[in-house]
C-alpha cells in the first residue's frame, strides 16, 4: 500500500523542500486533527444567518472586499509602482475575472471573504483540464470545513483532502488548493476568527433571542405556577390544561381575565424581562462582537453620533483599517501560489488593487504646496533644479524664464508657491476667466450633457450593430473548435480566430461618424459663447486604424474564451458536437463588459479626436477645463484631475492625448474631456 504522501502528490517530496523543525508528531494519522479537536467550522459559519450583528459586519467587509477593481501589471526594472505596466491579456487575470462559469469575479471573491470572516479560513481549488493539466483553467470556493489538509512530519504538509458532503473523500494535491488564513497560534495547520473568540456571547444573544420568542407565544406575559388545593385525578388535569390552553395561549389571546375553579389561585413566577435584562445582555453581545471584528458602530451604519465630517473620514478608515489588510492578504495569495501556476507566461508579473482609500484633497493640495516651497528654497540656494525636483519628488521641467517685467516671488508669499507648484506642473498660471464661476460651471454643465447624450446614442446603436457581428464570431468559433475535436488536435485552439473584415468596416464608420458629430457639436458650443468655428474633418486613417486594433483585441479575447471553454471539457471521450455546444453555450453567457468598455473606448476616443481637432484650429478660448463628470467611477487621478484649467492648447492636449485622461486608472473606461470657455463677445 502507498503512503499517503505518495498518493497525494505522485511522487516522494525531495529532502530539499522538508520543514526545519516537525510539525507533526509521530503517532498521529494525517487524517487526523493537530493539537486537539478544532472548533466546528460550520457552526462559526451558520452564525451569519442566525445572529443579524455577524450579518451586517461579515456582509459589510466581505461586499466591500469584493467590489474593489484588480488589475495585472508587469513589474518594472526600478521597483517602483507607477514604473509598472499594465497586462490587460492574460488567462491569469481572465480567471481572476470569471473564476468559472457560474461565478462572476465579484461573486466568487465575497463568497471566500464571508469564509474568512466567519472562520479564518478560505480555499480556492484549481480547476484543470484533464488533457493539459499544467494550464489553470477555473478557480472554486470551497466551504473551508470540507477540507482536511495532511500534515507531513518531514515536509510540513502533504496535501488535502476534500469531505464531499455524503462523506466522499477526494484527495488533493498542493498544487490543487489555494488557503488563505487569519494565522491560529495553536495550529498552524488552521486558521482562526472572529467568531471562534465570541462563540459564548454568540450563544447568549441567541438564546435572549430564542427567550423572548417564547414569552411572546406564550401570550407575551410571565410565567406562572397555578396551585390548587389536594390532588386532582388525570381527567380533572386534562380538562383544565386543554381549557387553559384554549382561552390564553397565544398572542391573540393575551391579557384575557382567567376564572380559576375549586379554590385554585395563580402565583407569579419571580423573574421578568426587566430582571433578565435581556435588551441590555443582546447590546453588550453586539459590542463583543463588533470588538471581535474590529469594527465601529459606523461601519454597520449606525449614525446617531455622526456629521459629514466625521461621516467623510469614517469611509477613509473604513477603506484604510478593514478593505486594505484584506485585499493584501488576497494579493498575497494570488502573487505567491496563484500566478506561479501559470510557469515562465506569468514571470515578472503581479497582481494589484485599485486603492480603495478616498483621497484627502486637502492633504494633498497640502503637500504639494510643501513641496513646491521646499523645492523653491533649495533652488535659491543652489542646488540644482532637476536634483531638487527628485528629492522633494517633483517631476522635472524645462526653465523658459520668467515673464517680461516679472518680479521673484517673495519667499514667504504662499501664492508664490502655488505659482511655483504650477510651473513645476509644467502649466502657465491660469488667466482669469471673464464670465463668473456660476456661468462657467452652467456652460461645462450644458457641454458634458451634450457629448453623453452624443456618446450614449452612438454606443447603443454600434452594440446593436455588434449582435450581428459577435453571432457570426460564435458561429465561426463553434465551426473552428469543432473542428479541432474531429481532427484531436488541441493545438488548433491556439490558432482560433473569426473572421474580422465586416466587424472592422462597421467600427470604422461608427468612429468617422461620430467624430463628425462631436466636431459639429464643439462648433455649435463655440456660437452658444458668441465664437465662429469650424468644425474639423475627421482623420479617417487614423480612426480606421484604431479600429483595426480594437477589432483584434475583441476577436481575440472571444477566441480565447473559446479556446479556455474547449480545454475545460474536452476530455479523452468527448464528442465534437457536445464540445461545441458546451462552447456556445459559454460564449453566449458572457458578460458585455468586456464589449462595452473596448467599444466605448474606442467611440470616446473618435468623440475626443473630431473635439480636438477643432480646437486646434480654433480661436484660442480663455481657458481650456479638464471635466470628468461624464465617468460612472470617476478614479482618484480622474478626482484630480477634474475641473483642472488649462491656458494653451498644447497642456490640455498632452492630458487626454487619445480620448481619457492619461493617468485614468478605469483605462478605457474614462469618458474625461475638455470644454473650451472663450470670453464673451
Amino acid at each position: 500500500m502507498r503512503s499517503p504522501l505518495r498518493t497525494l502528490t505522485g511522487r516522494i517530496i525531495a529532502p530539499a523542500n522538508k520543514a526545519p523543525v516537525p510539525y507533526e508528531g509521530r503517532a498521529r494519522t494525517w487524517g487526523g486533527r493537530l493539537f486537539g479537536s478544532r472548533t466546528d467550522a460550520e457552526a462559526q459559519m451558520r452564525t451569519m444567518g442566525s445572529i443579524g450583528t455577524v450579518f451586517g459586519i461579515v456582509h459589510r467587509t466581505s461586499n466591500a472586499f469584493s467590489q474593489v477593481e484588480w488589475g495585472l501589471w508587469e513589474k518594472a526594472e526600478s521597483g517602483l509602482d507607477e514604473d509598472r505596466k499594465p497586462v490587460t491579456r492574460h488567462l491569469a487575470l481572465d480567471i481572476w475575472n470569471r473564476p468559472n462559469p457560474f461565478y462572476t469575479g465579484q461573486l466568487f471573491r465575497e463568497s471566500f471573504q464571508q469564509h474568512l470572516d466567519l472562520v479564518g479560513e478560505a480555499v480556492w481549488v484549481v480547476a484543470r483540464n484533464p488533457r493539459m493539466r499544467q494550464i489553470p483553467l477555473e478557480l472554486w470556493p470551497v466551504r473551508p470545513d470540507r477540507i482536511e489538509p495532511v500534515p507531513s512530519r518531514e515536509n510540513f504538509l502533504a496535501g488535502y483532502v476534500y469531505i464531499g458532503p455524503d462523506g466522499e473523500q477526494v484527495p488533493l494535491r498542493l498544487d490543487e488548493v489555494i488557503r488563505l488564513m487569519m494565522p491560529n497560534p495553536l495550529d498552524p495547520y488552521r486558521g482562526m476568527g472572529p467568531i471562534q473568540s465570541v462563540l459564548s456571547d454568540i450563544d447568549a444573544a441567541k438564546y435572549s433571542a430564542q427567550w423572548n420568542r417564547s414569552f411572546f407565544i406564550n401570550s407575551a406575559l410571565p410565567g406562572g405556577i397555578i396551585e390548587v388545593p389536594g390532588e386532582w385525578s388525570d381527567g380533572e388535569f386534562e380538562q383544565f390544561r386543554d381549557r387553559w390552553e384554549e382561552q390564553h395561549r397565544g398572542v391573540a389571546a393575551a391579557h384575557r381575565v382567567a376564572l380559576l375553579e375549586n379554590g385554585a389561585k395563580w402565583v407569579e413566577r419571580k423573574f421578568t424581562m426587566k430582571d433578565m435584562q435581556f435588551t441590555e445582555m443582546r447590546g453588550l453581545s453586539r459590542e463583543i462582537i463588533r470588538e471581535a471584528y474590529t469594527i465601529p458602530k459606523f461601519a454597520l451604519g449606525i449614525i446617531d453620533d455622526v456629521n459629514r465630517a466625521t461621516a467623510e473620514a469614517s469611509k477613509a478608515w473604513f477603506a484604510e483599517m478593514l478593505t486594505v489588510p484584506r485585499l493584501e492578504r488576497a494579493k498575497g495569495a494570488l502573487n505567491s501560489f496563484f500566478l506561479p501556476l501559470f510557469g515562465d507566461a506569468a514571470r515578472n508579473l503581479e497582481f494589484d488593487y485599485c486603492d480603495p482609500v478616498p483621497a484627502d484633497a486637502e492633504a494633498r493640495d497640502r503637500e504639494r504646496l510643501s513641496k513646491a516651497e521646499a523645492a523653491q528654497r533649495l533652488v535659491i540656494a543652489g542646488w540644482a533644479p532637476d536634483d531638487v525636483a527628485d528629492a522633494v519628488g517633483l517631476p522635472r521641467m524645462t526653465y523658459v524664464g520668467p515673464p517680461a517685467g516679472a518680479k521673484p516671488p517673495a519667499l514667504s508669499n504662499q501664492k508664490s508657491g502655488e505659482q511655483l507648484l504650477a510651473g513645476l506642473r509644467g502649466e502657465l498660471p491660469a488667466a482669469p476667466v471673464a464670465q463668473d464661476e456660476d456661468e462657467v460651471e452652467r456652460l461645462v454643465e450644458q457641454a458634458m450633457e451634450a457629448i453623453r447624450t452624443l456618446f450614449e446614442n452612438a454606443l447603443d446603436a454600434l452594440l446593436a450593430a455588434w449582435d450581428t457581428i459577435n453571432a457570426a464570431w460564435r458561429r465561426d468559433l463553434v465551426d473552428q473548435v469543432r473542428q479541432a475535436v474531429e481532427d484531436d488536435d488541441v493545438a488548433q485552439l491556439a490558432s482560433l480566430a473569426p473572421d474580422t473584415d465586416q466587424a472592422k468596416t462597421e467600427l470604422a464608420d461608427a468612429l468617422i461618424a461620430l467624430a463628425r458629430a462631436a466636431a459639429q457639436q464643439l462648433a455649435d458650443e463655440a456660437a452658444a459663447q458668441g465664437v465662429t468655428v469650424e468644425p474639423a474633418d475627421p482623420d479617417e486613417s487614423g480612426l480606421g486604424a484604431t479600429a483595426v486594433v480594437v477589432v483584434a483585441l475583441l476577436a481575440a479575447g472571444l477566441a480565447a474564451a473559446a479556446a479556455r471553454e474547449a480545454l475545460r471539457v474536452w476530455g479523452p471521450d468527448a464528442q465534437p458536437n457536445e464540445v461545441a455546444h458546451q462552447v456556445d453555450e459559454h460564449l453566449r453567457g458572457l458578460s458585455d463588459r468586456t464589449l462595452r468598455d473596448e467599444l466605448g473606448g474606442a467611440l470616446h476616443h473618435a468623440q475626443q479626436e473630431g473635439r480636438m481637432a477643432t480646437l486646434e484650429d480654433a480661436p484660442d478660448p480663455e481657458v481650456w477645463i479638464a471635466s470628468e463628470r461624464n465617468d460612472a467611477n470617476s478614479c482618484a487621478n480622474c478626482r484630480e484631475v477634474d475641473d483642472k484649467r488649462f491656458t494653451d492648447y498644447a497642456s490640455a492636449r498632452a492630458a487626454y492625448p487619445v480620448g481619457a485622461y492619461r493617468d485614468c486608472l478605469g483605462r478605457t473606461r474614462c469618458r474625461g474631456t475638455i470644454v473650451p470657455i472663450w470670453e464673451e463677445q
